[in-house]
This record gives structure tokens, sequence and C-alpha cells, in this order.
């Protein structure tokens, strides 16, 4: 399949309320969005959109590379079976050093070309077994009020699996764990993420002062991830990797104690075939893997519930933040129901993405 025209362009969508995003107050997301056109006349999009305070690289820093791309890509042929994610995407990229996001929107946008060149939905031509249905872990921040509130209208609306902000005082969070957990009633799953709050003391504290009927895990609890086996040991929680996964190799991962699941944000850690390799790696030796977002759009987070959908194992998929968007690239946004995303019928093509948002960049 020969690439035979390469546009970009730039976006700012606004979040409904400025959001708190690893201490960095956010308003909007500002991103790009790559449209590649086939010898066929068929388009495939994918999405490019850093994120302050994770990604190594800044939005003027992937707009380069895009320009690089654009040069290099144009006229050339995509490998055949590239969609299969088995280290193709890296023999042809060889030697380009894109960034993470760079090269997530950019495998993005190719394997979306496949898909809508087959006619199928994406988690169609990466897998041969697989899920339309994939279910989402309903999102809590805010106050004690705010977290109980919505709690029970996520338990109201279908959710199975809630996940829940944690990370300062110890005691207030534990209050707010303990009445979220009396409101689920033992009858919806909760996760737990500190983002490397505390300290040992402090959180073995937590983990011995919480109600631990309905929670399944904490992702990073601990400034220091080499005692995470003390705090499983201490409480019997087990632990989730999100951020340590990007300084981490595989092995360093299996071999710390207490760790039971590994969250993978394409967008950070590499792409769309890196984390796919973490994926099975994980499943491989009996690790629950969650995709998660990196406050994508709803066409970065229709892609990442496709990649979740791509096994028979009918793991939860963090991406509720679709919810926090004020505006969004498809013109029919995401929707959620009783806990799930339907992703069986979905496409993305021309008539699908909201141009007036976009400013094309020549």
């Amino acid at each position: 399949m020969k690439l035979t025209a390469f546009r970009f362009y730039r976006y700012a969508l606004p979040f409904k309320r400025p959001l708190d995003i690893h201490g960095i107050e956010v308003s909007r997301r500002e991103g790009l969005m790559i449209r590649l056109t086939s010898s066929d006349g068929v388009d495939g999009f994918g999405e490019i959109v850093p994120l302050a305070g994770w990604s190594k690289e800044n939005l003027k820093e992937a707009y380069d590379q895009i320009q690089f791309l654009k040069s290099n890509l144009t006229g050339e042929h995509i490998p055949g079976g590239i969609e299969r994610l088995d280290g193709k995407f890296e023999s042809w990229l060889e030697g380009m050093q894109l960034s993470s996001s760079v090269r997530f929107g950019l495998e993005m946008a190719v394997l979306n070309l496949i898909a809508n060149s087959n006619n199928v939905p994406l988690f169609r031509v990466i897998s041969d077994v697989g899920r339309g249905q994939v279910r989402i872990n309903g999102l809590l921040q805010g106050t004690r009020y705010d977290v109980v509130r919505e709690a029970i209208k996520l338990k109201e609306d279908g959710f199975k699996t809630l996940k829940l902000k944690v990370g300062g005082a110890v005691e207030g969070n534990i209050d707010k764990v303990n009445a979220v957990s009396e409101v689920l009633a033992g009858e919806v799953l909760l996760h737990l993420d500190a983002n490397r709050s505390w300290d040992i003391e402090d959180a073995i504290k937590f983990g011995k002062g919480i109600d631990c009927g309905c929670v399944t895990y904490i992702e990073e609890p601990l400034k220091d991830i080499r005692q995470i086996p003390e705090f499983y040991k201490e409480t019997l929680i087990p632990a989730a990797l999100d951020e340590s996964l990007l300084e981490m190799t595989f092995p360093d991962i299996q071999s710390i104690e207490g760790v039971d699941v590994v969250v993978v944000k394409p967008t950070l850690l590499g792409g769309i075939e890196k984390s796919w390799e973490i994926i099975q790696q994980a499943r491989a030796v009996g690790l629950q893997t969650v995709v998660s977002s990196a406050f994508e759009s709803g066409l970065g987070l229709l892609t990442l519930a496709n990649l979740a959908g791509c096994t028979s194992r009918d793991d939860e998929a963090g991406l509720d933040t679709v919810k926090y968007f004020r505006q969004d690239l498809l013109k029919e946004k995401l929707v959620i129901q009783n806990g799930k995303i339907d992703v069986s019928q979905r496409l993305v093509r021309e008539d699908d993405i909201n141009f007036g948002l976009l400013e094309e960049v020549k």
C-alpha cells in the first residue's frame, strides 16, 4: 500500500473545567492530527498529543518530527503485515528516532488506514481474537463529596470497576476510600492510584486503614518502587505500575514481588507496537494489563479501546477521560454505555472528523 498524501493539523480542545495533571493545571489539550492517504484514496487518521510532566518531548519537537516524516514517508509503501505489531513498525521506522507520542500517532494513522482499507474495526486487523465491547474504569477525582456522588452515578450507569485518585494526607484519603467503598457495597470493584505519593510508612498506614473489601490494587503507591514488596507484605494489597514503566525493562517489572498489574499508556511508552509487546509479555507471566489514556481526544481513545479489545481476556481499560472534554475531534463522541465502549462497528473516516476544530499546517 502506497502513501500518496501526508497532511497534518493543529488543534486545541478545551476541558469542561481545568484539570490537575501531575501537579500542572491544564484547561485545554493541544495536539496534532495526521491524515495519511493511500493510492486507493483511503484515509487513516492519527493523533499526537504529548503530556506535559510525563512526555520527554514537547509539542514543538513533535511538530518538527512530523514535518520530517511528511517529507520522508510521502510516496513510500507501507510494509505488508505491519498491522500484526510483530516488529515491522520498528524495522520500517528504524533510525528515525521518533519520540513516543509521534510514534503513537503515526502508528495509529497507519493502522486506521489499514482498517479502513479492509472495512473492519481496528481490533480485527491487529488480532485474530478480540472483543467489540471493552469494559471501562470509571474515573473518580475530587473531594470526598464529589467522589461519593460520582461513584453512585457510575454504579447506576452500569460500571463494574472504578478508579479513585488518592495521595497526599493519609487520613483524608482513608476516609475518602472507605466512603466510596461503602456506597459500592461490594457490587463494583475499586482500583486506586496514588501517583507515587507516599513513603513506605504512610503507604502502609493507608493500606491498613482502608476497607479492602472492594479494592483490587493500587497504582504506584510509593515514591520508591523498591519498597513495593514490603508494602504488599504488610497490607496484602497488590500494586500496579504506571509511570515506572517509563524507567524499567520488563524483567525488572517481573522481579518485583507484589506487582500484579501493568498500566499501559502507548502515548508515553513508545507507541502501539511497543505497548502490544509489553501486553504480550505481561500476560505470558500472568500479569493483568490495563490500556490507559494520556488524555487523548476521542480519536486516540477509540484507538486505545481497540487495542484493549485485541485479546480474549476481558480486562478493563482506563479511558473514562473522554468525559472531561468540552469538544472532540470525533463528530460523534465516544459513548460509554453500561460501563463499556462498543468498537465492534466503529471506524474513523473523513466524515467522522470534526475539521472545524482543526487548522491544517501547510
